[in-house]
């Protein structure tokens, strides 16, 4: 990501009682879709356009607060004036802008090696099949799901050595006094999540497993750092995966 480049960040407050929120919550290729009209003179596929305007996005539910929010991030400056049109798609009783929208690229640029922040990524972690041990080729070379905890944060682990970053670990001691390292990562499994998408006229029924990591990292490379905040981790990030946030660190 050079120094001129632009990376924008917006912040969609949704209506949490409008019907079609809800149904791209539960098909997020439909909110992708719906995101996507944002971006004019876009080719007219949806995944090329995804990766020509490194459009990213993730939509984070507060059921407490009753309050949907989507992050989505781009090299290229939005128009999210056609929302306007969108019956009751953005929520009215928060505060002004909203959608609100800012470049970040000089606020990444002054990321540094060493530097330990926040973050929140929903992934889709998956490992590739080789010849299974029953000898089944069905599954051979297939993507599947990373169910277990610990295979989802080794995943996560991999992923950072490649894009700058290691997690934090923390020490505890166990009932009999010894010590062992732990990361200091949280992770919420959400699922199974289903939707559709639309190739060559027809649709196509996706699965994908959700996982929300929420934890503190380290920078270990802030170029290689800075590339994965603009490209994304992990597959499927044309429903709803991929984008690390980043913040300070609350004391």
């Amino acid at each position: 990501m050079s120094d001129s480049a632009h990376l924008y960040l917006s912040r969609l407050i949704l209506d949490p009682t409008c019907r079609q929120v809800w149904s791209e919550l539960a098909h997020p290729y439909e909110m992708h879709r719906t995101l996507m009209r944002a971006f004019s003179q876009r080719p007219a596929d949806d995944v090329e356009a995804r990766k020509q305007f490194g459009i990213l996005f993730r939509a984070d539910v507060d059921e407490p607060r009753g309050r949907v929010t989507v992050y989505v991030q781009s090299h290229v400056q939005p128009d999210w004036s056609f929302l306007d049109t969108v019956s009751d798609y953005l929520g009215t009783d928060v505060d002004p802008p909203n959608p609100a929208c800012k470049d970040i690229v000089k606020t990444y640029a002054r990321l540094r090696s060493g530097q330990v922040l926040s973050f929140r990524l929903r992934a889709n972690p998956t490992k590739r099949i080789g010849k299974s041990a029953k000898g089944d080729e069905v599954l051979k070379g297939k993507r599947v799901g990373l169910v277990r905890e610990e295979e989802q944060i080794q995943w996560l682990t991999r992923k950072g050595k490649g894009c700058g970053f290691e997690i934090l670990m923390k020490q505890v001691e166990k009932e009999n006094g010894e010590t062992h390292q732990i990361p200091r990562v949280k992770v919420c499994r959400e699922g199974k999540q289903r939707g559709r998408k639309r190739e060559d006229g027809r649709s196509h029924e996706m699965t994908q497993l959700a996982v929300c990591f929420d934890g503190l990292l380290r920078i270990t490379n802030a170029d290689a750092f800075r590339e994965a905040l603009a490209s994304g981790i992990g597959p499927a990030k044309a429903f709803g995966f991929g984008l690390l946030s980043i913040a300070p660190v609350r004391e």
